[in-house]
């Protein structure tokens, strides 16, 4: 059995790791701050879902830029390996606010990778994100292609982070893995995301806001970006990058049409331009993933659209828009 650290692990992607691994009988901590960029009940409710059961981790209520809390958590545990998710996500909140990204997403994670390195973890799997590509024309993305021109600063922090993964990797020889994460979404997902915003727009009969026709995104089901996290966990690879997505570039009209249908109602469609810092499609070259990790993802947007919004219906409306009950 491993001993391993979550970082964030009250997050999204984190409660469905740490799940996971608890399942399979790994040892597992989380760390999380529990911070206000979106929601906090839905943090706390989310990690109540999760962890109610006989099959519990320890939670450290803490952020990550305290260093002193993170080298006593380190030297207490003795972790085996290190899933770091802890961040400040999403674009247009970076540009409001880019303090916050660097100090927590670039100066947390150098925490972070100073514990692990003075206590001898195995692997590191480390969350970056798509957004690192930029604003580029050539699809699909490729691991090898130049992320030397972000257009927000958090895809500057999240590059800022791969290459400290390689410098640290580099310098004290720990294998760490770089996870490009490409728009995941599905049930117990971050409100602020499109889909959310969607979702409510249709119910309510209100203007869906959508940016351009010819927008796309690679979404990746929640279930099939934690099979790529814990095979790079198992599969620890020197220091190597990979792509998570679905491979599947998705113009906003089809996610929308699956919403549709969903919630058997039409959308008010109002077309906006993109604002500054988005990018008008991403795609996932995920050939290296596949060869290396394994990575095999099998959800299909109209699929995973299906299982988001019974959640939603079930679970979302009642607790944050009990309102909208009786429109169902």
């Amino acid at each position: 059995m491993s001993k391993i650290l979550v970082t964030g692990g009250a997050g999204f992607i984190g409660a469905h790791v740490a799940t996971k691994l608890l399942e399979r009988g790994d040892d597992v901590v989380i760390i999380d701050d529990f911070n206000d960029r979106y929601d906090p009940r839905l943090k706390h409710l989310r990690f109540e879902h999760f962890f109610s059961g006989s099959l519990k981790p320890k939670l450290v209520t803490g952020d990550i830029r305290d260093n002193d809390l993170i080298t006593k958590l380190f030297d207490q545990e003795k972790f085996n390996h290190v899933i770091h998710l802890a961040a400040w996500a999403a674009v247009q909140t970076s540009i409001d606010n880019p303090y916050i990204y660097t100090s927590v997403n670039v100066d947390g994670t150098v925490n972070v990778f100073e514990a692990a390195r003075h206590n001898d973890v195995k692997n590191i799997v480390f969350a970056s994100s798509s957004s690192v590509y930029g604003g580029r024309d050539k699809v699909p993305f490729q691991e090898k292609d130049d992320v030397s021109r972000p257009i927000s600063p958090y895809a500057a922090t999240k590059a800022a982070g791969e290459i400290m993964c390689a410098t640290w990797y580099n310098l004290y020889q720990i294998p760490i893995s770089a996870l490009r994460f490409f728009t995941v979404y599905g049930p117990w997902g971050r409100p602020e995301m499109a889909i959310f915003k969607f979702s409510e727009a249709i119910l309510r009969g209100q203007p869906l806001l959508m940016r351009g026709h010819q927008t796309m995104r690679d979404f990746t089901f929640i279930d099939d970006c934690v099979q790529g996290v814990i095979s790079a966990l198992d599969h620890p690879h020197q220091f190597s990058i990979f792509n998570l997505g679905e491979s599947d570039a998705v113009p906003l009209p089809r996610l929308i049409s699956a919403l549709e249908h969903s919630f058997n109602k039409p959308a008010l469609i109002q077309e906006v331009p993109l604002p500054p810092g988005d990018v008008p499609r991403t795609l996932a070259d995920i050939s290296l993933a596949q060869a290396m990790l394994s990575y095999q993802p099998v959800t299909k947007i109209e699929d995973g659209i299906a299982k988001f919004t019974q959640w939603y219906k079930e679970w979302y409306i009642p607790n944050f828009l009990p309102d909208l009950t009786n429109s169902l």
